[in-house]
């Protein structure tokens, strides 16, 4: 008769999962990357069109757009009492689960979906710069 060994069956915690709840806000690392992207974008902008005056003009327009399109939503974040303060650590963000009106996907591919874009137009003035430059 084979022998039987007494096998204690697996722990089963009585206390339940404790639920990760999407995140449906940007981490503030990422707002203030995308805040210098733009802000490379325009001083790029200023660098290559340095001498022409009507150019820098519309330079400095860009600008102001950019301090509209960055400011509004800081601002009526502020009025709403919301803060883009760090409550997670960034690495955490990355990881946890980001909740977009098409499903949810994980922080890192929230992040590079913000950032793919203006990323992809500052390299495209990079290299306008480079070619205006040559041909100065």
């Amino acid at each position: 008769m084979p022998r039987q060994t007494s096998v204690s069956p697996p722990a089963v915690s009585l206390q339940p999962a404790a639920r990760v709840y999407p995140n449906t806000g940007l981490h503030g690392q990422v707002v203030k990357m995308l805040a210098g992207i733009n802000a490379f974008i325009i001083g790029a902008f200023w660098v290559i069109f340095q001498g022409d005056a009507e150019a820098l003009f519309m330079v400095a327009i860009g600008g102001v757009y950019l301090i509209a399109y960055l400011g509004t939503p800081w601002a009526m974040a502020r009025v709403g009492g919301l803060k883009l303060d760090e409550q997670k650590s960034f690495g955490e963000f990355l990881r946890e689960p980001f909740e977009t009106w098409t499903g949810v996907i994980t922080g890192r591919q929230a992040a590079i979906q913000v950032l793919l874009v203006p990323s992809a137009i500052a390299l495209a003035v990079v290299g306008m710069g480079v070619i205006i430059d040559f041909n100065r």
